[in-house]
């Protein structure tokens, strides 16, 4: 069975209590009962000095040791000690003080200070000094039961066993009541979570007012939270420009379709040229449909990087040559100079589609009988390409969206995703893609590449931009 978070803390929480209030009665008991039994050998210490000092007065007096002996346990009253005086050989001269039965009477001899013996009588605690003074031997011993001491000492250590069980119950619902005051914010997050749903994305967790731990986990929850719903935007926001973009050649294929199969009879030119419509609708959406399931891969890191070393000169002379189709049907010249021998490490197939995608960009918005510029040039450990177009330029209010998705300017029939494209290779390659300027009569975009590329991943990664998925989305090259 798992515990509850409360339950731990409670349980680690009365652990630490009994095991400090344990052991500190432990160590308390222990110094009680030994400063009790040096109490007691101090007091019997002092016994046998008073016994010792009536004993030599007796003495004194020219009496006798058995005569001392009966005057020293008159003057001498102990009622709580033991008193024995002994010859040297044993027997004993005089018992007085505590009773105690002449069968339970220790047998000590010699100097014994501080001794524990255990007889028929219980525990004593036991004093003994050979003495000889003015020509008299003889054994005085000063007992003391220990049983006072070790009742004292178990009523100390009963009162002890209660305070602690009194500190665990108190520690048990303090903890409780703590940890339940503590880890309430915590259940309240938890239900305002289980509140937040793909449907309205907009619920957020309340941060607890004390700035600790708690508001911490609050705050990165609800900035999880705000990724998300920003991410599940912009995949709707996807889904709906998409949605229009296959919606037009769609349309398109079913009314050429409609139109050509509402009359049993038709001219072959008809037919062709209604089949020339459908094919170049079906090329549109082929060419969508590849931009949506790249876009697809490179958000799920799908996409294996392919490294090689390449000449960048000839492949922009190589790209160049592949849009004079196009180039040549809005008469625009497309012009490619700069450095020569420009190698650098990258994925070639995605490369072209960069520099492809650029000039197709270009061409599409250049001047009608105007011209495309292609420059390349090495700086350092970069590579720089330069494409600028002599068309009317961009406007500044639209300058910051021209590298979102589906954002068309002007008069361009592509379907907006050449742009995003290209800078998602560039980033991809660990370099930028950006508009340098843009007037009327020159439009130029900057790419810059690194010469050398290091990547220790085996995969394309979605760059990140300041989390605007949508200013890097990976597509084919589409015109």
């Amino acid at each position: 069975m798992t515990l509850s978070i409360r339950a731990r803390l409670t349980l680690w929480y009365c652990s630490i209590v009994v095991a400090a209030l344990v052991t500190g009665a432990a160590v308390a008991s222990f110094a009680q009962f030994a400063v009790a039994l040096q109490r007691l050998d101090d007091d019997l210490a002092r016994t046998m000095a008073t016994l010792e000092g009536v004993m030599r007065t007796e003495f004194g007096e020219a009496l006798t040791l058995e005569g001392a002996a009966r005057e020293a346990s008159a003057e001498v009253v102990v009622p709580d000690r033991t008193l024995m005086l002994k010859r040297t050989d044993g027997s004993v001269l005089e018992v007085w003080g505590l009773p105690m039965d002449a069968m339970s009477l220790p047998t000590v001899r010699g100097n014994a200070a501080g001794v524990t013996i255990h007889g028929s009588a219980g525990e004593l605690r036991v004093l003994s000094r050979q003495v000889e003074f003015a020509g008299h031997r003889y054994d005085a011993v000063v007992m003391a039961p220990l049983s006072p001491l070790r009742a004292e000492h178990r009523e100390m250590v009963r009162a002890m066993a209660l305070g602690v069980a009194f500190a665990l119950v108190v520690a048990g619902a303090g903890g409780w009541l703590i940890g339940r005051q503590t880890l309430r914010p915590l259940t309240r997050m938890a239900e305002q979570a289980r509140r937040v749903n793909e449907r309205d994305p907009k619920e957020r967790l309340v941060a607890p007012p004390a700035d600790d731990e708690l508001r911490d986990l609050a705050t990165s929850f609800n900035g999880l939270l705000d990724r998300l719903a920003s991410a599940l935007n912009l995949q709707r926001q996807f889904m709906a420009d998409a949605s229009h973009e296959l919606r037009t050649p769609v349309s398109v294929v079913r009314t050429a379709t409609q139109v050509t199969l509402a009359s049993d009879v038709r001219t072959a030119a008809e037919y062709r040229e209604s089949l020339e419509i459908i094919g170049e609708q079906a090329g549109r959406l082929s060419r969508l449909v590849d931009a949506m399931f790249l876009l697809s891969r490179a958000e799920a890191h799908g996409i294996p990087l392919r490294l090689e070393f390449l000449n960048l000169d000839d492949l922009l002379s190589e790209s160049v040559r592949a849009v004079r189709v196009l180039a040549d049907q809005r008469s625009v010249r497309v012009v490619a100079d700069g450095a020569q021998e420009v190698g650098m490490t990258a994925d070639d197939a995605l490369l072209r589609q960069m520099v492809g995608n650029l000039l197709d960009n270009a061409i599409r918005h250049a001047e009608p009988g105007g011209q495309v510029h292609a420059e390349l040039e090495r700086s350092g450990d970069q590579v720089v390409l330069r494409i600028t177009n002599d068309g009317l330029g961009i406007a500044l209010a639209d300058q910051p969206r021209v590298f979102e998705r589906f954002v068309r300017l002007g008069a361009s029939d592509g379907a907006g995703l050449g742009l995003p494209i290209a800078r998602w290779i560039a980033e991809a390659h660990g370099g930028t893609l950006a508009l340098e300027s843009s007037r009327p009569g020159r439009t130029t975009f900057l790419a810059t590449l690194p010469a050398d590329l290091d990547v220790k991943s085996s995969s394309l990664r979605w760059p990140s931009r300041a989390g605007r998925i949508s200013d890097t989305a990976p597509a084919p090259r589409t015109s």
